[in-house]
């Protein structure tokens, strides 16, 4: 038991020595954002609170960062998802999509969470409080649905309309 013990101390050490490195030289996490999610979108209160809830951590720049951010390999893992769900869409950031892009967000959005897809089961296997239950998720793809037809009756009055300005005939 003693050699075991003698052979083990040295890499034992060493483990500890570079865990403490990594704790003592890992950034910190960015801080979270003050904008408002879906700024420009006509979102009820309960609604939002779904999203908040289940969707701002990771799609958008309110993150609240687990105490478990600052421990590689784990703070890698959590800054690649985060950094990936906020490339595919980023609440925060609502307002500087095109009516167009929102709508598609919409679509995506509204078939992901009804159909389960979202949020990732590995996110709501930690963050529990982040589970939708059908109620929600038909809320949440009831929103989208109607949020996109708002969108596109907007389109439709704001788009040009078609007078000549050279008539065909005097």
């Amino acid at each position: 038991m003693p050699r075991l013990f003698v052979r083990a101390a040295p890499v034992a050490l060493a483990l500890t020595g570079a865990g403490l490195m990594a704790l003592v030289l890992h950034p910190e996490p960015p801080q979270a954002d003050g904008r408002p999610l879906f700024q420009g979108a006509q979102i009820d209160g309960p609604t939002l609170a779904l999203f908040q809830r289940s969707c701002q951590n990771c799609h958008s720049e309110r993150t609240e960062w687990p105490w478990y951010i600052r421990i590689p390999p784990a703070s890698w893992i959590i800054a690649k998802d985060v950094h990936d769900a906020r490339r595919r869409m980023n609440l925060s950031q609502w307002d500087r999509y095109t009516s167009d892009a929102q709508r598609d967000l919409l679509a995506r959005m509204g078939v992901a969470v009804r159909s389960g897809r979202m949020p990732l089961p590995r996110y709501v296997f930690v963050h529990r409080k982040a589970i939708l239950t059908a109620g929600e998720r038909e809320q949440i793809y009831g929103w989208t649905r109607a949020e996109r037809k708002r969108l596109r009756g907007a389109a439709t009055r704001s788009a040009p309309s078609s007078v000549s300005l050279f008539p065909l005939s005097p």
